[in-house]
């Protein structure tokens, strides 16, 4: 009996299958990583992007800055939105809690004893007469380990005198925003401030104007590029 003789194609088109599988193989693993990621460390709560056009009227607005770093990525996001309501005449202070050292709330009670929000002796002293001039207070924030800096998250913190009954005095602020950006692709990775600012929300009875959440930025200045900036830009304009 004889043998047929062996195709010297079949050994490249065995290796190109191979080749094929183990292709579709580490995609499926890359698909179920990100998954995994996705639905293992990010919540149920929705994250939208929205803008409620105001009333035309020129305001006060704080804009509280969560970076530490100048001129990254939140930073652009912040000063896009700074230049489009400076834009419309609206009077605009800028603090920058990652680059004013400020001390956490330490929950003392002294709150108005000095005939001043916070006994504490800090950058907060320069932050509080602006509280008390705003109408709209701007939030913009990196998105650190699912959450807001821990620097912007130490000035909300220490607004804590401004919610207690026997204040001396109380901030105008009857609107916000929120603006964050973020490495992570998914927008549920903003689940966490998102539902803290809509609770700070309910508690102090503010409205809510607007909110901007910017996936997949990282790297140093990658939001100068963005469209998300022009977006940024018109809500200053439109607060």
């Amino acid at each position: 009996m004889t043998t047929p003789p062996e195709d010297p194609k079949e050994p490249h088109v065995k290796r190109r299958k191979l080749l094929t599988f183990a292709g579709l193989g580490s995609l499926l693993a890359l698909a179920g990583g990100l998954a995994y990621k996705h639905f293992s460390a990010t919540s149920q709560i929705k994250v939208e992007s929205f803008l409620t056009p105001g009333s035309g009227r020129k305001k006060n607005i704080l804009v509280l800055t969560g970076s530490g770093r100048r001129r990254g990525n939140s930073d652009l996001l912040a000063w896009a939105f700074v230049k489009g309501a400076r834009a419309a005449s609206h009077e605009v202070n800028v603090f920058h809690t990652g680059r004013e050292p400020m001390q956490a709330c330490m929950h003392c009670g002294g709150c108005w004893t000095h005939g001043k929000p916070c006994v504490i002796e800090d950058s907060f002293d320069k932050l509080f007469p602006w509280l008390e001039q705003a109408e709209l207070l701007f939030f913009c924030s990196p998105l650190y380990w699912y959450n807001f800096s821990g620097n912007i998250k130490c000035a909300m913190d220490r607004m804590y005198p401004y919610s207690q009954k026997n204040r001396l005095r109380d901030m105008p602020v009857s609107e916000t925003m929120l603006l964050m950006c973020g490495q992570s692709h998914f927008l549920r990775s903003f689940a966490g401030p998102a539902e803290a600012y809509r609770q700070m929300l309910g508690y102090k009875h503010w409205q809510d104007r607007g909110r901007l959440f910017v996936t997949g930025v990282d790297e140093y200045g990658a939001m100068a590029k963005d469209k998300a900036l022009a977006t940024a830009e018109e809500m200053g304009r439109l607060a």
